[in-house]
């Protein structure tokens, strides 16, 4: 089970966009960042290569069948990430069903397989800065669009509407 996963060519569309992604194409653009909700939900955000290490040695070990968390085990706001990225700011509506917190619990990898997460979030965000023209192609999130793209999701998962089907 993945947490957060960012890193080069991070996705930046869909629903579904990462955060990090999302983010570094709108910095690119000039424009805010749509922040959901005030903020101050925490996620655990996974560096890209943690992952890459977890799974090659999930593969050449012996255990099959199991499930295993794959995060940093630690967690941060989107607002600390807005504040390392710098830049303007505007708040969305929060999504229906967004949890205030993702936390990896990672014990079970460690023990497992000897895993720890090497890059840190403060070094992670660094990295993907330095490698910010990366992002000059990508689609940039307005807060219009991100409402068309999740106008379905409101529908679908307001409180209202789950009033309704019940």
């Amino acid at each position: 089970r993945l947490f957060n996963v960012y890193g080069p060519r991070s996705r930046t569309s869909g629903t579904y966009g990462a955060v990090f992604g999302v983010f570094l194409a709108q910095k690119l653009a000039g424009r805010p960042f749509t922040v959901v909700g005030d903020g101050t939900q925490t996620r655990d955000f996974t560096y890209v290569t943690d992952v890459v290490d977890a799974f090659l040695r999930a593969a050449s070990s012996e255990v099959a069948g199991e499930a295993f968390n794959v995060g940093s085990g630690d967690t941060y706001a989107v607002n600390r990430l807005v504040e390392l990225l710098g830049g303007p700011v505007v708040h969305i509506p929060k999504r229906p069903g967004e949890p205030d917190c993702t936390f990896a619990d990672t014990t079970k990898i460690r023990q497992a397989f000897g895993w720890e997460p090497r890059v840190n979030f403060e070094t992670g965000v660094q990295r993907m800065v330095e490698r910010l023209e990366d992002w000059r192609e990508a689609p940039v999130w307005t807060p219009e669009t991100i409402a068309n793209a999740t106008e379905a999701w409101f529908a679908c998962l307001s409180p209202a509407a789950a009033s309704r089907e019940a």
